[in-house]
Order: structure tokens, then C-alpha cells, then sequence
């Protein structure tokens, strides 16, 4: 049901459909092309499978309708190198036996992010993508970090002790993920954001995602990771340089996330 339509839109006719009793036992997935759903879905949770966001594929769509008919929907790569995959839920579920969550500073947050909101940090190098993600994951919130750069120096930097960091990276190992398999990556994020909820994802490497694949295969990608973001309300951080892009990849990056240009992008007050 799409939710942009002339005269009555979609959360209009679910309403109404509601209260005819006209939803009992059906699967009802809503099409958005946006990442703030706002205030209309009160009252209208129950009957709201999922949402799909446009533009989408037809292999996208199939996957959701056999997610919410309860159907395992296919994976977004195949092959995926299974040390990987293993290595990467290893990665994870050290983080929860050990509470991965940073010790909290006394300090007030400097950067306010909205749940359920995605966002596009243009910036020549990741130093404010950090800095943001730094803090809200000092403030209680469970982050977890996707970089090029050696997890070593990312601890050593910024001094993250417990937030579980993946390096994409040609090498293979426990905390490494191949440019090319972005399945595997993508579906780990995505199983990050569902069981944490209240979280932060912060991807920084996108340029390296693109060279090794293709821009429209990361942008699916993409579009799934924020797809996630917005259903469980997490948050999430893309660093781009934009000098690396074209005008048209860098136009569809940006729909439907909140862009912060890195010399804007002071404390929050």
C-alpha cells in the first residue's frame, strides 16, 4: 500500500480499511520513499507487516513478501565465504557475552541523531563520522563500526574498547570482510540493528564498496541497511567524500538521508 497517493494516502486507506475490520488476518506492507514515518502510524501498528522503500527492484520486493509471508527470504550474494559469515557472528556475540557497550561519560551528548534517521556526512576524511559516532556510542548506545581502516587504529584513535569494529578488507580473519561480499556485510549490519534496536551503525569506506563492486549493487545495499534503521529505529552514518562520486550516484546517496556537510556539522547545543 503506498502511502503517496492523490486525494487519500495510504495510511488514510489503511485506517479505514482497519476499521471496516477489513485487516484481520491480512499481511500489509507499505511503500515509503522516505525515512520518517512521523505520527500517522499510530493506532495502526498491528496491522503493519513492513515497509518497502522506493525505488525498489523486483527481486527486492520478492524478498519482502516471502519475509512477511514467513518465507527465508535469499541472500542478497551468493556465494558468501561461510569463515566469514561465522566470523563475523563470532564478532558479535562476543559483544553481547561482554556488554558491548562503551563506559559512559558524564559529559552531555554533543550530537543529537533521531532514531529511525540515516545519515550522509560529506567530508574528505571520516574525522567528523567519528566524532559523532564516538559520542553517541559513550552516551549508552550500542554502536557498531564499519571501516578501511585497521581496527587497531581506530581503537588507538578514538579509543573504543568495546564496540565491535569490522575492517573491509582483501585479507581474510575474524573481524575482516571482503569489499565484494557486501551480502555478508549487509546482512550482518541488518542483524545488528534488529537485535540492538536502539543503536548506531556507523560505514566508513563506502568509496572502497563502490570500486570493488559496482554503485548500483552498494546502493541496494545501502537501501536495505536503511530500510532496517528506519523499522527498528536505530541510527545510522554513511562518511562520503564527495569528490570520489558523480553527480548522479551522489544525488541518489542522498535521497531519502539527512545530509551533514562536515563543516556544518558542529556540536549540538
Amino acid at each position: 500500500l503506498d502511502i503517496n497517493m492523490p486525494d487519500m494516502d495510504g495510511w488514510a486507506v489503511l485506517r479505514t480499511l482497519k476499521e471496516k475490520g477489513l485487516t484481520e488476518g491480512m499481511k500489509i506492507m507499505m511503500l515509503t520513499a522516505t525515512t520518517e514515518i512521523g505520527a500517522d502510524i499510530f493506532g495502526l501498528q498491528d496491522v503493519v507487516t513492513g515497509y518497502i522503500r522506493k525505488p525498489f527492484t523486483n527481486d527486492e520486493l520478492s524478498q519482502k513478501v516471502r519475509k512477511a509471508l514467513g518465507d527465508q527470504p535469499e541472500g542478497m550474494e551468493t556465494p558468501v565465504l561461510e569463515s566469514e559469515r561465522k566470523g563475523l557472528r563470532s564478532l558479535l556475540r562476543k559483544r553481547d557475552e561482554k556488554g558491548g557497550v562503551e563506559e559512559a561519560r558524564t559529559s552531555a551528548k554533543m550530537f543529537e541523531l533521531h532514531r529511525g534517521f540515516s545519515y550522509l556526512v560529506k567530508e574528505t576524511k571520516p574525522h567528523r563520522s567519528f566524532e559523532i559516532f564516538v559520542d553517541q556510542v559513550t552516551h549508552n548506545i550500542p554502536g557498531l563500526c564499519v571501516t578501511r581502516q585497521h581496527p587497531t587504529i581506530i581503537r588507538n584513535q578514538w579509543g573504543l574498547e568495546k564496540t565491535p569494529i569490522i575492517w573491509l578488507s582483501n585479507q581474510l580473519g575474524k573481524v575482516y570482510v571482503n569489499p565484494t561480499n557486501i551480502g555478508i556485510l549487509s546482512d550482518t549490519i541488518i542483524r545488528f540493528v534488529e537485535k540492538s534496536g536502539d543503536s548506531i551503525v556507523l560505514i566508513d569506506g563506502v568509496e572502497f564498496l563502490i570500486v570493488n563492486n559496482d554503485f548500483d549493487k552498494v546502493l541496494r545495499m545501502v537501501h536495505h541497511v536503511t530500510e532496517a534503521v528506519m523499522e527498528n529505529r536505530s541510527r545510522l552514518i554513511i562518511s562520503v567524500d564527495p569528490r570520489t562520486l558523480e553527480t548522479r550516484e551522489l544525488a541518489l546517496l542522498e535521497r531519502n538521508m539527512e545530509i551533514i556537510e562536515a563543516e556544518e556539522a558542529r556540536p549540538h547545543q
